[in-house]
């Protein structure tokens, strides 16, 4: 399928007309991929990735190959491709057809909420409120080794893993210290950071449970070469299986930190003993 695609056009010239709608069939030759090294993902091939760019001085759509420089021998059998765009897996369904396998730009929304049963759900609420968070709504995460978490969902997973003393803390705390709270990258109580990443570990664990197969199951199926399987209902598995795995990463994360936790306690490490205690 070849698409209409907004090319710019006098960028000098009248105001409100910079660009027109132009046939691009380079596009359509190539299958989609983000650039990529061999760290990124170790068990893929080396791959060229076109990117285009508009030359203003020519008034013309440039195209250039970013990647590695594949092997003398390789010749014409090194694959191109072109980036769609950094979609989530939902808007390439929608607008492209296909589901991108571990998609680094994708992300999901899902509800979230305070425990109203909670002992202290007042005193959370109440910190909450202090950070301009609802204590429960619908938010948005991502991968979370690539920090794609909202700051809402940081916020109500960190303020739910508290005790009382630390939720006394943050509330009598300067707003820009407090703020902190919302803040993935900060560095700020790492006892307190890992405990969150066990309250979202738990939460995405149960989110998987209400699905009606596993991440195992929908592999199989997908990797089944059924012909009788109507291609719809394989790019609906495909991206139940997305999903999954990016629910999945949280409880990775979360185990693979309690396993260094757990191997810096033998190494006699005050703070990792005190993690495991609270």
């Amino acid at each position: 399928m070849t698409r209409q695609n907004k090319v710019p056009v006098n960028l000098s010239g009248l105001e409100g007309h910079d660009f027109t709608l132009a046939l691009i069939p380079y596009w359509d030759m190539g299958n989609h991929a983000y650039p990529t090294t061999p760290e990124d993902r170790p068990d893929e091939r080396a791959r060229l990735v076109a990117a285009t760019v508009y030359n203003a001085e020519h008034e013309r759509l440039e195209c250039f190959l970013d990647g590695p420089d594949p092997a003398p021998e390789a010749g014409p059998s090194v694959p191109i491709f072109i980036v769609y765009g950094q979609r989530t897996d939902a808007e390439f369904l929608v607008h492209n057809g296909f589901v991108i396998a571990r998609n680094p730009h994708t992300s999901l929304k899902r509800l979230f909420k305070l425990n109203p049963e909670d002992p202290l759900y007042k005193e959370r609420s109440h910190l909450m409120k202090l950070l301009g968070i609802p204590t429960e709504g619908t938010f948005t995460f991502g991968y979370p080794t690539l920090g794609h978490v909202s700051p809402e969902l940081i916020a109500i997973a960190r303020v739910s893993s508290m005790n009382e003393q630390e939720l006394e803390l943050y509330t009598t705390m300067e707003v820009p210290q407090r703020n902190e709270l919302i803040d993935y990258e900060t560095a700020h109580r790492p006892d307190l950071m890992n405990r969150a990443n066990l309250w979202l570990a738990k939460s995405m664990r149960t989110r998987l449970q209400g699905y009606p197969t596993t991440i195992e199951q929908d592999e199989a199926l997908v990797e089944t070469q059924n012909r009788q399987m109507h291609p719809i209902r394989r790019l609906l598995i495909e991206y139940r299986l997305e999903e999954k795995r990016l629910l999945q990463s949280y409880v990775t994360l979360a185990c693979d930190e309690l396993k260094r936790l757990m191997a810096e306690i033998k190494l006699g490490t005050k703070q990792s003993q005190q993690f495991v205690e609270k």
